[in-house]
């Protein structure tokens, strides 16, 4: 291997390496110990973020989606973190989708559900008002499926509640991202 070769091998390994550890930190920022506030009104904050085929980017609260649709390339594998939290803790989140065009690599963790109604799987993590935490992160592979002659759409659904304070009137926060599977390149149209 020549200089420029190692060079390149070790810059990857330290991005790897950094991302890893962004994520145990951020993991373990929002798997703290709270408690639930007199008052809350603000709803959870989340990320969402989806990286393979060349495409790394992430999704959050403040995006306007129902502005743009998320192209994914058929049969392709996917890698996706999901996290979400609340200062006043966090009730639930789940995320949602089509089982025809979605096939899910990863083992559902002991701590979530995962349900199957034969058209769409939810896989949710609910919280313990006596035990509330700020948050918590999904992270897992998934294959996208299509139909060889004609792009798919659907959509991922996001959602999540907080406590909502002692009052017990939670905030929820809910998207739904836009994607369209086909023979294209992976990338984010807008309108």
């Amino acid at each position: 291997m020549n200089n420029k070769s190692i060079e390149k091998h070790e810059l990857i390994y330290i991005k790897v390496v950094g991302k890893i550890f962004l994520i145990a930190i951020f993991f373990v920022s929002l798997s703290c110990e709270t408690d639930i506030p007199e008052t809350d009104t603000t709803p959870p904050e989340f990320d969402f973020k989806i990286s393979g085929d060349g495409f790394d980017h992430a999704f959050n609260q403040d995006d306007i989606f129902d502005s743009f649709q998320l192209n994914l390339k058929e049969n392709e594998t996917y890698d996706f973190v999901f996290t979400a939290g609340d200062e006043g803790g966090l009730k639930y989140m789940q995320m949602l989708f089509a089982i025809d065009y979605l096939e899910f690599q990863t083992n559902t963790p002991n701590t979530w559900t995962d349900s199957n109604n034969g058209f769409s799987r939810a896989i949710t993590w609910q919280g313990n008002v006596n035990n509330p935490i700020t948050g918590n992160i999904l992270t897992g592979t998934f294959i996208t499926r299509g139909d060889q002659n004609d792009t798919v759409s659907m959509s991922i659904s996001l959602s999540m509640q907080d406590f909502g304070g002692e009052s017990g009137n939670g905030n929820t926060m809910f998207k739904d991202l836009n994607i369209h599977i086909g023979n294209h390149n992976t990338e984010i149209v807008e309108f």
